[in-house]
């Protein structure tokens, strides 16, 4: 079965792929009217795609597998009598006529059950595509930074204690979100081994012209391929506040193992006051989550193991966690 459709630059590769498709089918319609097709050479090649194809051959959908389940679920008890010995087909017509009556109970039996176990496996399709149907319709931006400018500048009352934290560790320093490195110039002026990540397109050209290292990926990536103990001091703002409780347990844990022995952590955030002001930025409304307040920060990162002090800022709008790795072995 060949196609008479060739790609162009006109028909995208998902489109040309439809097409073919659309053509194999229609060629199947055909040879199954003419009899060219019989459901026996069918059903072999449907037992010989699943045997052989990857899980996702059939563009991963469960309803198509599951189109061939219920042909293979049907055993035919008429076993064929073609023999290349002499007498071969006599012998076969013989014995299938003795055991037919036999075989025929034992392949009903079986046929019912697959039957079933194949409604019940359509069952769970439909209950699985009403899943992602709701799934789909609730589906929340992924919101990487809330970025606050009147908060996240080179004099912003945070900084300070931030530069001190990270100059005290004497380990490399890791700002997240960089952005076009506004901090990230300061820890270097001061002579702090540092560099950021950013996952917004486009935020580390300013950086380029400064000669300063950002990496524009995710941040919950880039910590994941963080060796363990590579850092001496991570420093997050715009970082944590819009993340799901799931993803922030996860940087956690993440953050915990990629911290040398005395390693910080410095973690600034909005407050939920200035979360829910009418001046907050828009990416506020679409976020997977909203900001922590400062003592459930202090609550959880003992159980990271790190000792916490929280500073609060001039106004209700952030405050500043600062927490210290404890060494191996060391209780709180």
């Amino acid at each position: 079965m060949t196609s008479d459709t060739e790609p162009t630059a006109d028909l995208p590769a998902e489109a040309y792929l439809a097409q073919v498709l659309r053509e194999i089918d229609d060629e199947v319609r055909r040879r199954r009217a003419s009899g060219d097709l019989p459901q026996s050479v069918e059903r072999e090649l449907d037992e010989l795609f699943l045997r052989h194809a990857p899980v996702g051959g059939s563009q991963g959908r469960l309803g198509d597998v599951l189109r061939a389940v219920d042909t293979a679920a049907y055993i035919d008890p008429y076993v064929p009598l073609a023999s290349d010995k002499s007498g071969g087909a006599a012998v076969k017509r013989a014995v299938r006529s003795a055991t037919l009556w036999y075989m025929s109970w034992i392949t009903g039996q079986v046929g019912k059950f697959a039957a079933s176990v194949s409604r019940a496996f359509h069952v769970v399709e439909e209950q699985l595509t009403d899943v992602h149907r709701r799934l789909d319709a609730q589906r929340v931006p992924a919101v990487p930074v809330v970025d606050a400018p009147g908060l996240h500048h080179r004099g912003a009352w945070w900084v300070d204690t931030a530069l001190r934290a990270a100059k005290g560790t004497g380990g490399r320093v890791l700002h997240a979100a960089a952005g076009d490195g506004w901090l990230l110039g300061r820890l270097v002026a001061e002579g702090v081994d540092a560099y950021g990540v950013d996952p917004r397109r486009g935020m580390s050209a300013r950086a380029d012209v400064e000669g300063l290292d950002i990496r524009e990926e995710p941040v919950l990536e880039h910590v994941r391929a963080a060796g363990a103990g590579a850092l001496g001091c991570v420093i997050l703002n715009g970082v944590v506040e819009p993340m799901s409780n799931g993803e922030r347990e996860e940087l956690v844990e993440l953050l915990a193992g990629c911290l040398n022995d005395g390693g910080v952590l410095v973690l600034h955030s909005l407050t939920l006051a200035a979360w829910n002001s009418p001046d907050a930025p828009p990416e506020v409304d679409i976020a997977a989550g909203r900001p922590y307040r400062p003592g459930t920060w202090a609550a959880l990162l003992p159980f990271a193991g790190f000792e916490v002090a929280v500073h609060d800022g001039p106004t209700d709008d952030d405050y500043l966690v600062v927490a210290t790795r404890r060494a191996a072995g060391v209780d709180g």
